[in-house]
């Protein structure tokens, strides 16, 4: 199950897990004595490992509630080895102080000769082979092998190497922190222009501005398959895709001829809830071609490809989404969403109607949309750079120079 590691490279040793460190359980103390909650000692669970090194929690226990506890020294490493997360991920994070941790998650103290930062970095470089120990425990909840865990193969050079390994890995994680960071910054700008624009008590402020029903902007074409279009879906996160592309197989029926086809710039609603968007989702076509989509969709042709990027990005928000579908829907059987297409540009909406103010908003949607993909492009360039890395240093395929290593004895 194991990757095979090169027992040749020099003064590198191959070693179960178990041999690299000694793995402990958590717990949880008595939450029915509220003496124990509430104080500002750490206590972990699965919902706090998404930083790579953990000093804070959600949950927090009182003195008296950390001597019920189990406790991480610092410098471990805390694995998530039961949850639902483990059929996508295995979480492994150091911990950066003393922690307290549930029994959800095992923590990994690693030996005197093994680096915690190393071994994380290992650890991380494994996550196929991890996820290959995940099975299923009761009522479907997914449980990490522990003894498959303690004897996967860790190739451990000598400390100061695996101290110059990490630092120079960590590098990688820093500048891929700083992408994220502008990531989440720009989405927050972008987030808060919406806000600011769509709220109804800035409308005097607006000028161009018009309450409008969607049925005076937004028109259904009815245009169907001529049965040479892709079929595609609609993402929360991309838009329009194509359902092969993304999904890895297409669910269309056998006969599309009565799917409805999607212009560049048209308007899809999906009638199905998704995710953080219960009532549907609502995007904007901007594949160059014509596609077609499910036949559920409601498919709209905007007065101007601006004005469809104001409605694009209206309809980008869980909560105005929501405030605008909320009145229009009732729920079917099954929790379908029972909507017409007449229904759904019915109602009205503030909207710029003068073609100057369409634009000046499309103009800053797109630019601020398309320095996030960068962003985000550059983070994924950062993690495949960083993962090629990683497997060439921790297999000991790339050796450090050794001027370098020595800085580190």
């Amino acid at each position: 199950m194991n990757e095979k590691i090169s027992r040749e490279v020099k003064n590198t040793k191959i070693i179960p897990l178990k041999e690299a460190g000694v793995l402990k359980s958590g717990g949880t103390p008595s939450k029915n004595n509220n003496n124990y909650w509430g104080g500002n000692f750490p206590w972990i669970t699965a919902k706090d490992l998404k930083v790579p090194v953990l000093e804070n929690s959600i949950d927090r226990l009182t003195d008296e509630g950390t001597n019920h506890a189990k406790i991480a020294p610092k410098n471990s490493l805390l694995i998530l080895v039961r949850g639902m997360t483990l059929f996508k991920d295995v979480p492994v994070c150091l911990a950066g102080r003393d922690l307290a941790f549930n029994q959800d998650i095992k923590a990994l103290i690693p030996k005197k000769d093994v680096d915690p930062n190393y071994l994380l970095m290992f650890l991380k470089s494994k996550k196929r082979e991890l996820l290959g120990l995940v099975d299923s425990a009761g009522h479907g909840t997914g449980r990490l092998n522990i003894d498959l865990l303690e004897n996967l193969n860790i190739a451990i050079p000598p400390i100061p190497e695996q101290k110059a390994i990490a630092d120079l890995l960590s590098t990688w994680d820093e500048a891929i922190e700083k992408t994220e960071r502008l990531i989440r910054a720009k989405e927050q700008r972008l987030d808060a222009y919406g806000r600011e624009l769509f709220n109804r008590k800035n409308a005097c402020n607006y000028k161009g501005w018009k309450s409008i029903r969607l049925k005076d902007v937004l028109i259904e074409h009815g245009d169907k398959s001529t049965g040479n279009e892709e079929v595609y879906s609609v993402s929360v996160h991309k838009g329009l895709v194509n359902q092969i592309e993304h999904l890895g197989r297409s669910f269309s029926a056998s006969n599309t001829e009565n799917y409805n086809c999607a212009h560049y710039g048209d308007i899809v609603y999906t009638k199905s809830p998704t995710g953080n968007f219960p009532l549907g989702v609502v995007k904007q076509s901007y594949v160059s071609k014509d596609v077609i989509v499910s036949p559920l969709y409601g498919v709209f042709t905007p007065k101007s490809f601006h004005l469809g990027i104001v409605i694009d990005f209206y309809f980008s928000s869980p909560t105005r989404a929501r405030n605008y579908l909320y009145s229009l829907i009732q729920k079917g059987a099954k929790n379908t969403l029972a909507i017409t297409n007449k229904t759904f540009i019915s109602k009205k909406l503030h909207l710029p109607v003068d073609e100057t103010a369409q634009k000046a908003i499309a103009e800053y949607v797109i630019t601020a949309r398309e320095e996030i993909d960068l962003l985000k492009q550059l983070a994924d360039k950062y993690k495949i750079q960083k993962s090629g890395l990683m497997q060439k240093m921790l297999t000991g395929t790339w050796r450090i120079k050794l001027e370098i290593i020595n800085k580190y004895r």
